[in-house]
């Protein structure tokens, strides 16, 4: 394992904070464009094989996602890795 992969610990850590952060601040609706992003803004650099696994979500439908909100104007950029961010 590489110093950038996650454990299993770490992203089940991960997944629990980020259920606990959306049950909080949980709209009326939540959709998954509105999930990617939240994951996005948290993690940072983060893979789309990792995006699937805290969202419970299949990889295409990830990418599908991604690809929504760059038509809805919102800059995500891929690094040398092949993980995906929001640009600034």
């Amino acid at each position: 394992m590489t110093k950038d992969e996650l454990t299993i610990e770490e992203l089940e850590g991960t997944l629990m904070c980020l259920e606990e952060r959306l049950s909080r601040v949980k709209p009326v609706r939540t959709g998954r464009k509105a999930q990617v992003m939240a994951v996005l803004r948290d993690k940072g650099h983060i893979s789309v094989a990792d995006i699937a696994a805290l969202i419970g979500i299949s990889e295409r439908n990830i990418s599908s996602q991604l690809t929504y909100l760059r038509r809805s104007g919102v800059s995500i950029g891929t690094d040398s890795k092949g993980r995906k961010f929001i640009e600034s």
